[in-house]
């Protein structure tokens, strides 16, 4: 009997097993790997408190618009956009709250948020999620998809933990 014959299967299993390991961290080393989100608003990096905490039976989610103070006839219309968006909720309509602050921003926010973002904010009144909203009206309706996408999820995920 030949060598090869006798060590042909502990070799193969080593390297069924070993490969794997191997190419992952190849993969990772090289950058070819994109840690991938399923967000589309921006997670903020600090904790900024928006709103007043609801009492605890209740756990909605809320839709912030911070408008500028001269809001021109194109940031009017946003309210517009956000009622449509809870309207698409369908059954999850109740678990939406919309806001609309004209207050400048929270001292401690560092430019985390601006005049003019879309936030959602949590039941406690803590910011998650910020989305820019277009100056062209045009690409609103991708922005409506992004934050219904964002909201479905996290109503999923509250779901889950209740």
């Amino acid at each position: 009997m030949n060598s090869w014959s006798r060590c042909k299967v502990p070799v193969l299993f080593a390297l069924v097993i070993l490969l794997p390991v191997v190419l992952a961290a190849l993969t990772l080393r090289q950058g070819w790997y994109e840690p991938g989100t399923r967000n589309k608003g921006a997670w903020l990096d600090q904790e900024v408190y928006l709103l007043q905490p609801l009492p605890p039976h209740q756990s909605q989610w809320r839709l912030v618009y911070l408008a500028a103070r001269r809001c021109e006839a194109q940031c009017q219309q946003v309210p517009e956009l956000m009622s449509r968006i809870q309207s698409a909720l369908g059954r999850n309509l109740d678990k939406l709250e919309l806001v609309q602050l004209t207050d400048a921003p929270p001292r401690g926010a560092n430019g985390a948020v601006r005049a003019g973002d879309m936030m959602l904010v949590d039941s406690q009144g803590l910011a998650i999620l910020r989305y820019e909203v277009p100056a062209s009206t045009a690409a609103w309706p991708l922005l409506g998809k992004a934050v219904l996408s964002d909201l479905q999820q996290l109503l999923k995920y509250q779901r889950g933990v209740q």
